[in-house]
């Protein structure tokens, strides 16, 4: 990402720079934009970002938020934290979109704590793959399959988080 993505926050009015966000997304033809802010510009920012996005160009999203601290040189020559914020917004995409609503089909066997006997259980009781399995209700997959509301609950979790990953 190059720095014409960029718009440093500092101390004009918020819709300075809502209107940099819409210049850069729509006539520089960028794919992402970072708000940069530090110190008490930081409220600024956020709220540039949702200016922008709720009120301007409803096709963006947040795609990431990095906070940290930076050190800055004082006048009597030690240093101080400020606080910094980098906020990326994204156009979003009609392939992203379609991702998002349909969940990927992996085979429950992929799922950390399945091994072929379970898996074979888990199909034949309904759930043939993890997006199927993180969606069970424990109660129910345990009466289905046989085997304790416990595990239950830990297969779902695992098959959310492998769908997370992926």
């Amino acid at each position: 990402m190059s720095d014409r993505n960029t718009v440093y926050i500092g101390n004009k009015p918020p819709m300075s720079y809502v209107m940099a966000v819409i210049r850069t997304f729509n006539m520089l033809g960028a794919n992402s934009v970072v708000l940069r802010a530090r110190g008490r510009a930081i409220s600024t920012a956020v709220d540039v970002a949702e200016i922008a996005r709720q009120r301007f160009i409803s096709d963006i999203q947040l795609s990431k938020i990095e906070i940290g601290t930076e050190n800055l040189p004082t006048r009597e020559g030690g240093t101080r934290g400020v606080s910094t914020i980098a906020i990326t917004m994204e156009k979003k995409s009609e392939t992203s979109t379609k991702e998002e609503s349909t969940p990927p089909s992996v085979d429950v066997l992929e799922v950390k704590g399945v091994g072929g006997n379970r898996a074979e259980k888990l199909r034949e009781a309904g759930y043939p793959t993890a997006s199927s399995l993180a969606e069970a209700v424990p109660t129910e997959l345990s009466q289905k399959v046989g085997i304790s509301e416990n595990l239950s609950a830990k297969l779902i979790e695992s098959a959310k988080e492998l769908l997370k990953q992926g």
